[in-house]
């Protein structure tokens, strides 16, 4: 297993991935933060103007989303 570790591709290949995962996790985390608070600001003017909110989620995961106030 040593030797497995020792080899310097492998272990280019491991911190790429490794990174790439963190780069993921930290793009679909802030996609999602930024959407939330798009949905909210939204939400609470079309409120203020008397209407009503009609929001269809897509994606859970980053909340790709339609909005519309009637």
């Amino acid at each position: 297993m040593t030797s497995f570790w020792n080899n310097k591709n492998t272990t280019a290949i491991s911190l790429l991935i490794v990174t790439l995962l963190i780069v993921s996790f930290i793009l679909i985390t802030s996609t999602t933060y930024f959407n939330n608070k798009q949905i909210q600001s939204a939400s609470s003017q079309c409120y203020e103007k008397g209407g009503e909110v009609q929001l269809e989620i897509h994606n859970t995961w980053t909340n790709d989303f339609s909005f519309q106030c009637k």
